[in-house]
């Protein structure tokens, strides 16, 4: 037996591009907001009480849904008779120390 030698094609490798332009993104994103206008923002709860420190957008951002659905996993494996929800941000209810 004999030990060949293979070459090695090597492929250069590609810079993933992003579908949109980020000049459309940041133009889209600077004129839906106005200043002094503040937009909703929203945490996940359970028991009433936030979760995490992360806050989202929408109520259906799919993080959000993610969040939501990974605390219904744990109440149905260990019921505790809590409620997870998807609520509007509250500054005195929902604050993180």
């Amino acid at each position: 037996m004999s030990n060949k030698k293979r070459t090695r094609e090597v492929q250069p490798d590609e810079v993933p591009n992003l579908e949109i332009p980020i000049d459309e993104v940041v133009e889209q994103t600077i004129t839906d907001w106005t200043p002094g206008e503040k937009t909703p923002r929203y945490v996940v709860i359970r028991g009433g009480l936030r979760v995490s420190d992360k806050d989202y957008p929408d109520q259906s951002e799919p993080r959000a849904i993610a969040e939501m659905n990974f605390w219904r996993k744990v109440i149905d494996r260990w019921p505790d008779g809590t409620r997870v929800e998807i609520v509007q941000y509250d500054k005195k209810k929902h604050r993180i120390w």
